[in-house]
């Protein structure tokens, strides 16, 4: 019963312009993503990306219906009443700098870029991108040794891109058996900015935000840990870039994170405003906005009207507002 709503605004959006869904009343729209590419990456199977081509087109999509706003303005106007939208990019990715800066600055777009405190520089690499190299090699060079130590951690081909964060020694050790240097990888493919390269986003007008330290499941960590994540991403933010809106993303998802550990943040000054991934939805914390995930599979304009229409059949049934 749960997933009728969202079936159904799939098939209804068909007959709904993109105009006048997009132009009622609605929460803000905060679409994001995590890489630009025009390049396969190894390292990234677990989601979809776009080329730079098709990046563009995205944003001129956007640029049709919204009107594009710093996060200063989203802080001041968690619910506008113009339509605008404020895009942002998680997990400190190199192609931030390097494609989409240039573009978002040619055509006047502001954005945030969330980073990991523990991924800066390239001193570690995320454990999902560490199960896509192992996936990749264990495709190209098959190891019955590495295979059998997968299975015996419950990680087969199928699920090894859902490896959590407690199996990240599991990955290492993989890894291993396979002549697969983490190290090495990072070292020559840099896949993530340096301190350089963030400090030169933010002098760009850029604003930056903080994404956890190492990017665990919130959901599976207890709240002092989420704290120590959260806690610690903001502090090398403020040690690192000064920034007039101090915001924090939280990784994968808010599932899991209490009113409680939102108190806490607010109560210590550690963030502004913090951001989930549930879609087009209100939240019942004022300081907390959710955001769209837009690398997902099928075109932007039908996925955008079915999410949209999806927001006004969950508000008919009183169900627009994200609890915790």
């Amino acid at each position: 019963m749960a997933h009728i709503p969202r079936l159904l605004s799939k098939q209804l959006s068909r007959f709904v312009s993109a105009e006048k869904l997009f132009q009622s009343k609605t929460p803000v729209f905060l679409p994001f993503y995590h890489v630009v590419s025009d390049q396969a990456l190894p390292c990234i199977l677990n989601y979809p990306y776009l080329n730079e081509k098709e990046f563009e087109q995205q944003l001129d999509f956007y640029l049709k219906y919204f009107k594009p706003v710093s996060l200063e303005y989203i802080y001041e106007n968690p619910r506008p009443e113009e339509k605008v939208f404020h895009l942002s990019f998680d997990d400190g990715l190199r192609s931030c700098a390097e494609i989409v800066a240039p573009l978002l600055l040619r055509k006047g777009i502001p954005a945030t870029f969330f980073i990991n405190s523990g991924f800066v520089d390239n001193k570690e690499l995320f454990h999902r991108y560490k199960a896509s190299l192992v996936l990749t090699e264990m495709l190209l060079h098959p190891d019955a040794e590495a295979e059998s130590l997968l299975l015996e951690n419950n990680l087969t081909q199928g699920n090894l891109l859902k490896a959590d964060f407690s199996q990240r020694s599991i990955l290492d050790e993989a890894a291993d058996l396979l002549e697969l240097d983490f190290g090495t990888f990072l070292a020559e493919e840099k896949p993530y900015l340096s301190t350089a390269q963030i400090k030169d986003l933010s002098h760009k007008g850029f604003s930056i935000g903080g994404h956890s330290h190492k990017h665990p499941e919130f959901w599976k960590i207890s709240e002092k840990k989420q704290f120590k994540h959260v806690r610690k991403s903001m502090n090398w933010l403020t040690e690192n870039i000064n920034q007039k809106v101090k915001a924090f993303s939280f990784p994968f998802t808010d599932d899991g994170v209490s009113r409680k550990l939102f108190q806490r943040i607010k109560d210590e000054n550690i963030c502004d405003i913090t951001f989930g991934t549930a879609g087009v939805k209100y939240d019942k914390i004022d300081t907390h906005l959710q955001r769209y995930p837009v690398e997902q599979a099928g075109n932007l304009e039908e996925n955008l009207k079915a999410e949209f229409l999806y927001f006004k059949l969950r508000k008919a049934m009183g169900k627009s507002c994200v609890k915790h």
